[in-house]
């Protein structure tokens, strides 16, 4: 299975036109609370900043292995969680969010699902981006042993770079 090199760097500069600062409430529900307000906003791009907190529950996904296509594992935990750093992308009014937390027994991390639950406190940051538009493409980026193309969506760009 061979995996494509890159076509060409891709790249877009933007302005900062606005810094969000975004407390979660104890019980309310991380991701769903970020796309609710990115969607009241209006938020159509921008970038997850950082972002700290406490957790009752941590729900998330991270990758298994290095092989296309890709295979996910979902997984959850409970209990006192500290949030040390989250950061991300909003692309057409989505957040695609990734944190690293820890408990007593040390550090994990991946892909924030809902689920994740504020247990004391959350703030998130989030820088809303004016520039090239960005999007998600769906884009050929290796192929299985049969020839036949995998693809994943990949961040491109329109408009001025």
């Amino acid at each position: 299975m061979g995996r494509l090199g890159a076509e060409r760097l891709e790249a877009g500069r933007f302005e900062n036109t606005a810094t969000w600062v975004v407390r979660i409430d104890p019980g309310e529900d991380v991701l769903a609370s970020l796309k609710r307000f990115i969607a009241e906003k209006g938020i159509r791009q921008g970038a997850v900043v950082w972002g700290y907190g406490t957790l009752s529950k941590a729900c998330l996904h991270w990758v298994t292995h290095n092989r296309f296509p890709p295979e996910n594992k979902f997984g959850e935990r409970e209990g006192g969680i500290e949030i040390l750093s989250m950061n991300g992308s909003i692309v057409d009014g989505q957040p695609h969010v990734h944190f690293t937390a820890s408990t007593p027994d040390g550090a994990f991390g991946g892909h924030l699902e809902e689920g994740c639950t504020c247990y004391i406190l959350c703030e998130v940051g989030i820088a809303e981006l004016r520039g090239p538009e960005m999007r998600r493409e769906m884009t050929t980026v290796a192929h299985d042993e049969r020839g036949h193309a995998i693809e994943l969506p990949q961040l491109r760009f329109s408009g001025q770079h």
